[in-house]
Parts: structure tokens; C-alpha cells; sequence
């Protein structure tokens, strides 16, 4: 790593990427992080493979991994719209009526 003026710049796989300083560089150094760990898994499973693979197993396992989070927020989406729901059918048969003067 290498810290420049303007930002961050790092080696991933044999190619530089900058982070520039700004207000989104805090989630780019989260990413990049992410990505790092994952390809460092990738390499002490198979020290063998060429770096181009390495980054395509990397890739495919951070998408399949994004997948099962939408999935995950999908079906707690769903639960969560269930609930209220039942919830507001339940205080629509326990309440009394609409209140008169």
C-alpha cells in the first residue's frame, strides 16, 4: 500500500488501484478489504492458480455471497411486511369501534 496525497493506491493481483481521498473512501477500503481477504482465502486453497483465476473464484464467491444477503433481505422484507400485517389485522379485531360523541 501506498499513500499518496491524493489517496490510497493499492496492488490487487498485480494491478494498481487508487482510492481517492473523499467521502466514499471509507467504503472503497471496506471493499477493498473484503476483496483482499477473499483472495488471499482463494490463494492458500490453490497456491497454484494463476492470478486471473484466482480473481474470477474471488469474484464468483463475493457475487455469491451478495446473492444469499439480497435473498436473505428479500425473505426478512417479506416476514416483516407478514407481521405488520397480522399485527394490524389483530388490533383491528380486538379494538373496540370507532369512538362516537
Amino acid at each position: 500500500m501506498t499513500i499518496r496525497t491524493e489517496g490510497l493506491e493499492y496492488n490487487i493481483l498485480g494491478s494498481t488501484v487508487r482510492v481517492k481521498a473523499d467521502g466514499e473512501q471509507d467504503n472503497a477500503l471496506k471493499a477493498i478489504e473484503i476483496l483482499q481477504n477473499e483472495i488471499q482465502s482463494v490463494q492458500l486453497a490453490n497456491p497454484k492458480l494463476r492470478p486471473i483465476d484466482v480473481a474470477v473464484l474471488a469474484a464468483l464467491k463475493l457475487a455469491s455471497d451478495r446473492a444469499a444477503v439480497e435473498e436473505e433481505y428479500k425473505d426478512s422484507l417479506l416476514s416483516l411486511r407478514s407481521g405488520v400485517k397480522d399485527a394490524l389485522n389483530f388490533i383491528e379485531e380486538v379494538s373496540p369501534g370507532p369512538m362516537k360523541n
